[in-house]
């Protein structure tokens, strides 16, 4: 942080910031909290700033007696000093030169992919990536690789250790690329997200509701009534045919007293439920 930038006041000017009454009341305060009841520090996360440096004491008590009943967001002002940048503003992507390539990881894990395909574009780079919601196992690992040029682009994975706020996974793309690639991560899926599932996912798990299969349609509907989950799709298997449903069901004509088998993420918050008069 460029110390320069911040306003510069006078011990006099912060004082006249607060009244004298505030003032003495903080001051009191401040003299007769022991330290065990002394507040806990704030932990700042990601996108904390550390604020007020070489900024004079008085300043600092008239600073705090302006966050005491104020809250600001990004790009507001409290007192002199403005807060960080909007999220939606910051870079979502990180670029560094190595050798002849350029590594580019990811900073924002749940931007919109037309930021990403922006900051590609503007170092000369026709790249798509996404993160998409998968289970935890499968987080931080490639979903989906296409690259033009042959596997030229090398990818950066964060296999068990990606969340939903920090995944630190990119590539490592030369820098005479000149062909197109899209690549697809997994990101943990935030409470409630439904995800596709994939390699070692139980059934069941890509909607959240590993515990669903084997259950009776009347206690799956329970289950989803609670979730608030109401697009659901229903696919037939009896004996290992879909007959006499080869398109699927309307939910009347799910008997209450079948069971589900399987349960899987569909698309824009749908699940797909397979269904059966047989438990096993």
């Amino acid at each position: 942080m460029n110390v320069e930038r911040l306003n510069p006041i006078s011990e006099e000017e912060a004082a006249a910031m607060v009244s004298r009454q505030t003032r003495d009341d903080l001051a009191e305060r401040i003299m007769t909290t022991s330290p065990d009841e002394a507040p806990a520090p704030v932990r700042h996360g990601r996108w904390g700033r550390r604020l007020l440096v070489g900024v004079p004491l008085a300043a600092v008590v008239a600073a705090a007696g302006v966050v005491v009943f104020s809250v600001a967001g990004p790009d507001q002002k409290v007192g002199p000093v403005s807060l960080g940048p909007n999220r939606a503003d910051a870079a979502a992507l990180s670029f560094r030169k190595e050798g002849g390539s350029l590594v580019v990881t990811v900073k924002d894990p749940v931007a919109d992919p037309a930021r990403y395909r922006k900051e590609f574009a503007a170092h000369g780079l026709n790249i798509e990536l996404d993160l998409k919601p998968v289970s935890p196992r499968n987080a931080g690992t490639v979903v989906f690789l296409e690259d033009q040029e042959g596997s030229r682009i090398e990818v950066i994975q964060a296999e068990g250790e990606c969340g939903v706020e920090i995944c630190n996974v990119g590539v490592k793309v030369p820098v005479d690329y000149k062909g197109y690639a899209h690549i697809i991560f997994g990101r943990a899926a935030r409470p409630g997200e439904m995800y596709d599932t994939g390699p070692g996912d139980r059934p069941g798990e890509g909607v959240g509701l590993p515990e669903i299969p084997g259950r009776t349609m009347a206690e799956a509907w329970d289950v989803l009534a609670e979730r608030k989950i109401t697009d659901v799709e229903y696919r037939y298997e009896f004996r290992g045919s879909d007959r006499p449903y080869p398109n699927g069901l309307t939910r009347d004509q799910v008997k209450p007293e079948w069971y589900v088998r399987d349960a899987l993420a569909g698309s824009e918050g749908q699940v797909i439920l397979f269904v059966s008069p047989e438990k096993e």
